[in-house]
């Protein structure tokens, strides 16, 4: 009796290139997707990272400010110490000087007056204590801290802005204040910050 041969079925060589083509796209548009994503999320990373350094910055800031002049008169500024807040305004520099009694002091001291700055030389937004009463000596007096990292925020532009509203009992003081910074890697990455600060100090 004869035996019968039954021939195995398998895959041709030219069905195997096809399959790892085929494989190779298939991982290849999955790679792709994921670069894609990784690259999405690092920007929205960025622009949360500036988003959130910009906010604390400006709480920081009105919470400080918001306090000028409290005290009395021995805890006003300016060449005359008249005013809540003094300020400079030039192409290299930005300041604002104020003071206030924090420690419930008897009299002014040279700690209860202070400052935040920014200039181009120093690349970042500082906050100085011991300072002029006069903001034109902004820069060369005081102690500084940085209050922006220079090495991940290019501060692109600071500026400061006060303003009174009067009415028949008193006058209200405000300063507005902006700040604009970029990415120091990629100026595609932006952000701007503004607040009006209101004294708590009426005149």
């Amino acid at each position: 009796m004869l035996a019968k041969h039954h021939t195995e079925s398998g895959f041709t060589l030219v069905e195997i290139l096809i399959c790892l083509l085929l494989g190779a796209l298939l991982l290849a548009m999955v790679i792709g997707s994921y670069v894609s994503n990784v690259g999405i999320t690092n920007k929205s990373l960025i622009h949360s990272r500036l988003r959130t350094d910009l906010q604390a910055l400006i709480a920081i800031m009105e919470n400080d400010l918001r306090r000028a002049g409290f005290g009395g008169n021995a805890f006003l500024v300016g060449e005359e110490s008249d005013k809540v807040f003094e300020l400079s305004h030039n192409v290299d520099q930005q300041c604002v000087v104020y003071a206030y009694n924090f420690d419930h002091s008897a009299t002014s001291q040279a700690q209860h007056f202070m400052a935040f700055r920014y200039s181009v030389n120093n690349q970042s937004i500082q906050f100085g204590r011991k300072v002029d009463k006069q903001a034109s000596n902004c820069f060369s007096s005081g102690y500084w801290v940085n209050l922006t990292d220079p090495n991940f925020l290019k501060i692109t532009s600071l500026s400061f802005s006060d303003s009174d509203v009067a009415n028949t009992q008193m006058t209200m003081r405000s300063l507005e204040v902006n700040i604009n910074v970029e990415w120091v890697k990629d100026t595609d990455y932006k952000h701007q910050v503004s607040t009006l600060i209101q004294t708590r100090r009426p005149e």
